[in-house]
């Protein structure tokens, strides 16, 4: 009759009802329902005693043919409501005509409702009676779940927190019986609909505590499948409430509910009958609970009479079985405590044997392991002098690597200004900085040989040689030339034609003359940074290819490129470096700073002079570290010819 208006339900035949409960049970129709009231009662108010009806439309008779139309139910938008009170009521304009029908159109999946009429001020009187009660009852339910919570961050023990869970699921399924519920999601649209959900959620939370609580895996493991066929129906009850099928959640809800009720209670009864005293308790909590089921279903099919007992036969029941599971959760709890106390107690019995029997087999092995520390202390002492030896070398080592590098008075007698951040890794290096003045031709380079520590340091000595060589024999001073004579001497010396060593390095070349007019620059993969006026960069890159370790016949054909940079007034610095600073992880977030984050710390400071640019490079450099492990040896270069 869904599809039936006000003007044709008229002409349809009614059937006259004469019980005081209009009880459909599970309902797919549309309920239509025509009564007359009479007008004697100041500001009448018409009082459905329900919450589970989703939609109802009252038609109210006005003169010989108008009808005003109002609309509630739990789908309705709660916060949109004139009185922020939970059940369905409507407001009677007094002007009705009391000798026309008036109808209600309902549409509830669970039909099951009170009928009330009388003055807006008795009904307030109601609604002010019973919000204390209820205030209590969900005052009740708050404590339970704060101590109860509390108490498990204290033992430890999940029964607490399936217990919490419980109770906070059978809360909101007698919240959504009272129609309470609405205070939280009344403007929820697609939680409002689906008001079966909340009896799933609690029967399904029922099963699981009552799994949990009584140990069925342990105790009972006959009755596993039992369990799990009760989940997986309050389960599936929820997943059609959740896809819109209201009823058939409904259906289940009372399939399931019926099937718990049976398992959990034969479980209860059989583990008592094997002397669990926890099961007990469980029994009487779980009895409470069906109760309160049966008392508000014989109400509800009007077999009991109805009054303020059967109206909170939910809150009642649901009280006192919160209470009693408590008393059982805190009894199995202390004889779990017990348990644990007599079993430390045996086995402090059985330690004691296993020590005193142990005793007599260590002051044997004592013996043996005396002889055994004079060996490991002799062989202790032969490491150490080893360490101490090899700690000798590396740092004379460092002594050597530091008297291949430049002088700073012989830089600054032949550089304007420049600075050198300078960090190896380890003691020694496999960055260097390398400078050599040959006729009127300054040759200065930034060099990042394969590795760090000794061996970097080897190859970082053999370049440094090389390069002097090469310049002391080369009659053109273009930096392209130096790098592919560099690179057929580092391939010949180590054989690279022959065998697979990968040794080589990169590095940045840079070359003037004493009329400080034009600067060359060649770089095998390390490029040259220019910071000019306005602070604005310029970045000339390096050729793919390594000095050395390039076997691959691409790359050994390659020949280095020659760049010209004319010595201009607007040019505030040149900077060549080595990769190690790019890659150090560090900031906040603990990445690579990467090419662009130096080139912002070079720019940041391009208003300042080179010399005191280091010092405040230096600094950001080493923030930006913090406390991260260094992974690679450093090198930055900041010069004005």
């Amino acid at each position: 009759m869904h599809q039936f208006d006000i003007n044709t339900i008229q002409n349809k035949e009614f059937k006259n009802l004469g019980e005081k409960v209009l009880n459909f049970g599970n309902n797919k129709a549309t309920i239509w329902i025509r009564f007359k009231l009479q007008n004697n009662f100041h500001e009448p108010i018409l009082h459905l005693k329900t919450a589970l009806i989703e939609e109802v439309n009252l038609y109210t008779p006005i003169d010989d043919a108008v009808y005003d139309l109002q609309e509630d139910g739990y789908t309705k938008n709660f916060f949109d409501k004139e009185y922020k009170i939970p059940n369905t009521y409507f407001n009677i304009n007094s002007d009705f005509n009391p000798d026309r029908y008036f109808y209600l159109k309902i549409d509830a999946n669970y039909l099951q409702f009170w009928l009330y009429y009388g003055s807006s001020k008795s009904y307030l009187q109601y609604v002010y009676d019973t919000s204390i009660a209820d205030g209590i009852y969900y005052g009740f339910i708050l404590i339970m779940l704060i101590y109860n919570l509390f108490v498990y961050f204290s033992v430890k023990d999940d029964t607490y927190l399936y217990y919490v869970l419980y109770v906070l699921a059978v809360g909101l399924m007698v919240a959504h019986f009272q129609g309470h519920d609405a205070h939280l999601w009344g403007n929820i649209h697609f939680i409002a609909k689906r008001g079966p959900m909340w009896p799933a959620i609690a029967g399904l939370a029922s099963v699981v505590f009552g799994y949990k609580f009584l140990k069925i895996k342990q105790t009972l493991p006959k009755l596993r499948a039992l369990y799990y066929t009760g989940m997986g129906v309050f389960g599936i009850a929820i997943l059609a409430v959740l896809f819109g099928f209201n009823l058939a959640c409904s259906i289940l809800n009372q399939i399931g509910g019926l099937f718990g009720a049976i398992i959990m209670l034969y479980s209860s009864i059989t583990l008592i009958n094997k002397g669990k005293k926890e099961a007990r308790l469980f029994l009487i909590a779980f009895n409470c609970y069906l109760c309160a089921a049966v008392v508000f279903v014989l109400a509800g099919a009007d077999i009991i009479p109805y009054n303020k007992l059967t109206d909170y036969a939910w809150q009642i029941g649901s009280t006192f079985e919160m209470f009693f599971l408590a008393l059982a959760i805190g009894q199995k709890i202390n004889e779990l405590e017990m348990e644990k106390s007599n079993l430390i107690i045996n086995q402090n019995k059985i330690l004691e044997e296993k020590v005193t029997e142990r005793t007599e087999e260590l002051n044997a092995t004592n013996e043996e392991l005396s002889v055994l520390v004079e060996q490991v202390y002799q062989q202790n002492e032969m490491i150490n002098k080893k360490n101490s030896d090899l700690e000798s070398s590396i740092n004379y080592a460092q002594r050597i690597q530091k008297s291949i590098l430049p002088t700073d008075e012989e830089l600054k007698a032949n550089i304007q200004s420049f600075f050198i951040y300078y960090k190896p890794k380890d003691v020694v290096s496999g960055d260097i900085y390398w400078y050599e003045k040959m006729g009127d031709h300054h040759f200065f380079a930034a060099v990042d040989c394969t590795g760090h520590g000794v061996p970097g340091a080897f190859v970082s000595m053999m370049a440094s040689n090389l390069l002097r060589e090469i310049v002391a024999a080369s009659k053109s001073p273009s930096p392209n030339e130096v790098l592919d004579q560099l690179d057929e001497h580092v391939k010949k010396n180590f054989n690279q034609k022959n065998n697979n060593n990968k040794e080589g390095m990169d590095i940045s070349l840079c070359i003037w003359d004493d009329t400080k007019e034009n600067l060359y620059y060649a770089g095998a993969k390390n490029p040259l940074v220019i910071l000019r006026e306005d602070n604005k960069i310029e970045t000339i890159k390096g050729d793919k290819k390594s000095v050395g370790g390039n076997i691959h016949p691409h790359y050994d054909a390659m020949r280095f490129t020659s760049h010209h940079i004319p010595l201009t007034d607007d040019i505030k610095g040149f900077y060549i470096f080595s990769d190690g600073i790019q890659d150090q992880f560090g900031g906040e977030k603990g990445k690579k700073l990467m090419k662009k984050g130096l080139l912002d710390i070079i720019q940041k400071y391009g208003d300042l002079n080179v010399e005191t640019q280091g010092q405040k490079i230096e600094a950001d450099i080493e923030q930006w570290k913090g406390n991260q492990k260094q992974i690679d040896d450093m090198l930055l270069i900041g010069f004005l010819p």
